[in-house]
Parts: C-alpha cells; structure tokens; sequence
C-alpha cells in the first residue's frame, strides 16, 4: 500500500504516494507512476546521491533541514520539506536521516549525527520546544553544528552535558 506524502518544492506543494516494491521504490506525482532509485554515493557534509527517474540518472545533492532538505540537481537548488498527508509531521526517513530515530516508548531519540564535543546544551527536560528550536550544538573539525527540532514537543531527557565527547548514533535527548 502505497504512503501519502505532502511535498513542499519551493512554493509549489505537491501530493507523492510512494510504495516499496521488489524492485525498487514507486513514486506517484501528479496521479503518475514512476520508478525511482536513490543511492548515496558520496559522504561529507553535504552527501552526494545517485538518483534515478524512469532509468533517467541525476546526481543529486541533499543537506539536510529542519523538516527536509536542501537538494541540488544540476544548477537548480530547491528547499523540499516532506510531512505525511495523514499527521503532518516529517516521515521517518527524513527524521532519521537528521540524526532522530522513534523511541521505544513514543516520541523521537535525538542522535548524534557526528563524532565531536558538545559545546551547548540548550535545552532541559520539562522544556517545551517549537520546531527549529536549537537543542544543542556540538563541535566537530573545528566547527560548531548545531541541532535543530525537528517539530515541537516536550523534552524529556538530556543525555549528554557540555563538553562531553560524543560519537554518531551516540543517545542525545529524548523529545516527546
């Protein structure tokens, strides 16, 4: 059965239906079908990945943001931010591919997303937090990353304290 999706490019916002199929992943745009392949190629700060539509291939760069990311295909930039149709809220994968994972008990692990030191804790457990809040920055190759909520919620635990070195996939706060 295929996810509902709605997807901001820019100022357009579009309806995407995607569905795992065994040969891939099928993308509906505008009521069309299409086969769609996704690889990451390259690491570093802002991934390289291979895309491909229809056997069509693209190289495609995407930085992450708060509830999307930035994509570069070619010379075109564009902001895309992805919710479910049904919640609202981003889908997993983009939560996850900004360092958050679903909690056991509910709510969203917050996740180091690199090696390096926490240089700020902003945040504090009872807190309520909108999203693009800063939660915490952490210093990592001489420069100061800060992580950002994803959507608001309720802080429910802090793991970390500054200047404690952390590593990725390292438990950095609980948001529910």
């Amino acid at each position: 059965m295929a996810e509902k999706y709605l997807v901001r490019l820019g100022r357009d916002l579009r309806q995407v239906e995607v569905e795992e199929g065994p040969d891939g992943l099928r993308v509906a745009l505008n009521g069309r079908w299409h086969r769609v392949r996704l690889e990451q190629v390259g690491q570093g700060p802002v991934p390289l990945y291979l895309l491909e539509v229809d056997g069509r291939p693209f190289e495609a760069f995407a930085e992450p943001r708060a509830g999307g990311y930035e994509v570069t295909i070619g010379f075109r930039r564009y902001a895309v931010h992805v919710q479910h149709a049904r919640t609202g809220r981003p889908p997993a994968p983009v939560m996850e591919a900004e360092g958050w994972q679903p909690a056991a008990g509910g709510g969203w692990l917050v996740v180091s997303p690199m090696s390096g030191v926490v240089q700020e804790v902003q945040v504090e457990p009872g807190q309520r937090v909108r999203q693009g809040d800063v939660l915490l920055v952490i210093e990592s190759m001489k420069m100061n990353n800060e992580l950002r909520a994803q959507h608001g919620g309720t802080v429910r635990e802090v793991y970390v304290a500054p200047g404690q070195r952390v590593e990725p996939g390292q438990a950095l706060l609980l948001l529910a």
